[in-house]
């Protein structure tokens, strides 16, 4: 009996898994992945909101809808997207995971950091905290021979 216990919640964590690993795979219906970079962490100018943890709610709402999913941690630069863009073309530096299609921001950016505190989607909690933080992102191509795009946060220090 515990034995069958314990293959159930091994397969549970399986799944669990591998549901993680489906929604961070590819972008969201409708997006590719620069348009999903772009949703998720650029809003320039920052909307109002009467304290941070209201504007990560509010904002995060917005983000996890795509995905169903209470996300646990997300970054919004607040700059002019091409200014983000034009990182990209900063030279190259590694990624978290090895891979070299990183850029570090050469300038501090006004960046709201949310962190789940609590809740189940779409009952999602979060704490807010703005920082002024370099950041690094991976960059690509969405199409053959196209500009580099932000695809990825990679980092903010």
């Amino acid at each position: 009996m515990a034995q069958n216990v314990m293959g159930n919640s091994q397969f549970l964590l399986l799944r669990l898994s591998l549901m993680v690993l489906l929604v961070y795979s590819q972008p969201p219906p409708g997006f590719n992945w620069a348009q999903w970079f772009n949703e998720q962490h650029v809003q320039y100018p920052k909307s109002n909101a009467p304290n941070d943890n209201q504007y990560c709610n509010a904002e995060m709402y917005r983000v996890n809808n795509h995905t169903n999913v209470c996300k646990a941690f997300n970054s919004f630069l607040h700059n002019q997207t091409q200014n983000i863009i034009n990182v990209c073309l900063n030279p190259n530096t590694p990624c978290k995971n090895s891979r070299t299609n990183c850029h570090n921001s050469t300038f501090r950016n006004d960046i709201t950091e949310c962190t789940l505190t609590r809740g189940q989607f779409p009952n999602c909690q979060y704490r807010g905290r703005a920082v002024m933080k370099y950041f690094v992102i991976a960059c690509n191509s969405i199409v053959p021979r196209g500009p580099l795009l932000p695809v990825h946060l990679d980092n903010t220090f």
